[in-house]
């Protein structure tokens, strides 16, 4: 969803009024504010999904987020379920085994970050995440693509949530990339 110049001005203007009523009536001014002013709208069909008929204008790039929150959401939730040998084997087997935890994205190249903060801290999903700093300070996005694919790879079901030792090393193996290997 786009707006003009002058669409933004009005709902700048409504979401000021909005907030100095102090109106309670489940909209949140500051996020419709920001949504509008950032051009990241989609969050508007995120947030508010009754209000918008048709389809969902979600860019890809925003889903591809969505699915790297979730794939590390179920990673760390798995690593905290481990007892303590089994922590010891996948330090064994990845380099990246020793403390399994979401980095973040580059806050300085379109990497995911700003997906990810407006998912996580405006929208409120993926609240393992919330308060962290999200900025990896390097470039994480194609890494976290092919830990996609190795998942895909392993056709391992959503409902199936936990990964095995095994599993999750095939997982973070994946992060480096294959001419580094």
């Amino acid at each position: 969803m786009e707006f003009s110049n002058s669409e933004k001005l009005i709902v700048a203007l409504l979401t000021e009024i909005h907030s100095a009523l102090k109106i309670k009536d489940g909209l949140d001014p500051d996020l419709i504010q920001s949504a509008v002013s950032s051009g990241q709208t989609w969050a508007l069909h995120w947030q508010y999904p009754g209000l918008f008929q048709g389809a969902n204008d979600t860019p890809n790039e925003v889903l591809e987020v969505a699915k790297i929150l979730d794939l590390w959401e179920r990673l760390e939730r798995s690593y905290a379920a481990y007892p303590a040998d089994a922590r010891e084997e996948l330090a064994g087997l990845s380099i990246y085994g020793e403390n399994v935890r979401f980095l973040g994205f580059d806050g300085n190249g379109g990497d995911g970050y700003s997906e990810a903060h407006i998912l996580i801290n405006d929208l409120g999903r993926w609240g393992s995440f919330k308060g962290r700093d999200l900025n990896s300070h390097a470039p994480m996005r194609d890494a976290y693509v092919r830990m996609l694919g190795t998942l895909e790879d392993m056709n391992k079901g959503p409902m199936d949530y936990a990964f095995s030792v095994e599993e999750a090393a095939q997982l973070l193996n994946s992060m480096t990339h294959p001419s580094n290997r």
